[in-house]
């Protein structure tokens, strides 16, 4: 059991969350430069990124146990699903309200999850007047923008870090035994 958890650790949980933080770097930096620099090509830009964030949280989405699972990191990265429109509202009310501390990333992080991650910014760049991030028509929704990427990039740092932490998760999970709080055996482990 270690040696098959060892190598899904090394092979894939701690490759899928170092792409993931590293594509949330780049959109962060893509975000900051449009809010500095409007225009359409800032903006192609930033939705590129996006997408490239998106698909890195693809590969890294699957793993819902761990660092990922501590301090509401799942739902702070995507809350999903959203079935009564709950995130929608809140950014939208957020949007409309230009709520300061959502354009603040470290404020941001203690907001609602809905208001935090990947789908409110998708709405920021591509739902209804996300046109005006190209001009300098609405700086604050590119500061808010800029603060979701921010906490994106935030928590897919911290969680890539914490699989990397010699003596964190990815130690416990593959050093199963009588002594490991989490796992027993190998049974449990795998």
């Amino acid at each position: 059991a270690s040696d098959v958890i060892q190598r899904a650790v090394d092979g894939f949980v701690r490759p899928a969350y170092a792409g993931l933080s590293d594509h949330a770097g780049k959109l962060t930096d893509a975000m900051h430069t449009l809010c500095k620099r409007a225009s359409q090509a800032g903006l192609d830009a930033a939705r590129a990124e996006f997408s490239a964030v998106v698909d890195a949280w693809s590969v890294a989405e699957i793993i819902r146990f761990g660092p990922i699972a501590e301090e509401n990191r799942l739902e702070r990265m995507l809350f999903w699903p959203d079935r009564k429109s709950i995130g929608l509202r809140q950014v939208q009310a957020a949007l409309a309200g230009k709520d300061p501390a959502a354009a603040d990333p470290a404020q941001l992080a203690t907001k609602s999850v809905a208001m935090q991650g990947l789908g409110a910014l998708e709405f920021v760049l591509h739902g209804d007047g996300a046109e005006q991030l190209a001009g300098k028509n609405d700086p604050y929704r590119c500061a808010y923008g800029a603060a979701i990427a921010g906490n994106v990039e935030t928590i897919a740092g911290d969680v890539s870090a914490a699989w990397n932490k010699p003596d964190g998760f990815a130690g416990l999970w593959a050093n199963p035994g009588p002594q490991n709080a989490l796992y027993r055996n190998g049974a449990e482990a795998v």
